[in-house]
């Protein structure tokens, strides 16, 4: 879940069927991220073709919001904030006649390129804008037909995505690399610094058993991809806030 939301709810008691369309939009969104974290499934509720919660009150739902600094607003404050918080800026490396053939093909649609791309990644990925089973069945097959999913080495970042490792081997680094930064450690912080490399090099030595082919020799080469990748999606994930502080200092 996202850390800070914006909402135009004027008290917490209200039902959100009371709530304007475009703030229902945003805590239907929010329920559906919230069950995908936890691997929970919604309660449909037939008689009102609804998400069970989207049926009653803000406050017996507020459990989804408990780690987010939530903002009660005006309505139509949140829809902007919102849709700012959608954003992401991504690079692609594409030349003219792909370009031009891209904007043909979203046209045709009567969607624009981002739109396109948006629906794809959510096919692809089984986003909260989906098109259907079928749609996200054949995303996944062209995904595992790609040179990259066939051909591709299992590296240590791999591995750790697999297992669901990646940020408790990110944490490890980091508070390794924080303590190589101080000058004068005492016997606690070497005893830390040490369990935290013990910790890392578990996992990496888990990892080698399993593909003892690996081109990556050690720990340290490893995690350069590791800490690449986490970068990147740390950028991306926080993209949304720099356009908005961008937006609020106008």
């Amino acid at each position: 879940m996202v850390k800070e939301r914006k909402l135009a709810v004027p008290y917490t008691t209200i039902f959100i069927a009371q709530l304007p369309e475009e703030t229902q939009q945003i805590i239907r969104a929010d329920l559906m991220e919230y069950a995908r974290e936890h691997n929970e499934r919604l309660e449909w509720d037939p008689e009102a073709q609804e998400y069970a919660g989207m049926t009653r009150r803000f406050c017996d739902i507020e459990e989804i919001y408990k780690d987010t600094d939530l903002i009660f607003c005006e309505p139509g404050e949140d829809v902007r904030d919102y849709e700012l918080s959608q954003q992401r800026t991504i690079t692609v490396r594409l030349p003219d006649d792909d370009i031009d053939a891209l904007c043909r093909k979203a046209g045709g649609a009567d969607l624009t390129v981002g739109e396109l791309l948006e629906n794809f990644i959510s096919d692809l990925v089984g986003g909260s804008r989906t098109n259907g089973s079928d749609e996200r069945m054949l995303a996944h097959q062209w995904f595992d037909r790609c040179w990259f999913s066939i051909c591709h080495e299992m590296t240590f970042l791999s591995y750790l995505i697999d297992y669901g490792l990646v940020d408790a081997a990110m944490d490890y680094w980091t508070d390794l690399e924080g303590y190589r930064e101080q000058e004068d450690l005492d016997e606690y912080d070497k005893e830390d610094m040490a369990y935290y490399a013990e910790e890392l090099n578990t996992l990496f030595k888990e990892y080698k058993k399993y593909y003892p082919q690996s081109s990556e020799l050690s720990v340290e080469m490893a995690m350069e991809k590791v800490v690449k990748w986490s970068r990147e999606r740390e950028e991306l994930l926080n993209a949304n806030r720099s356009v908005r502080c961008r937006e609020n200092s106008r």
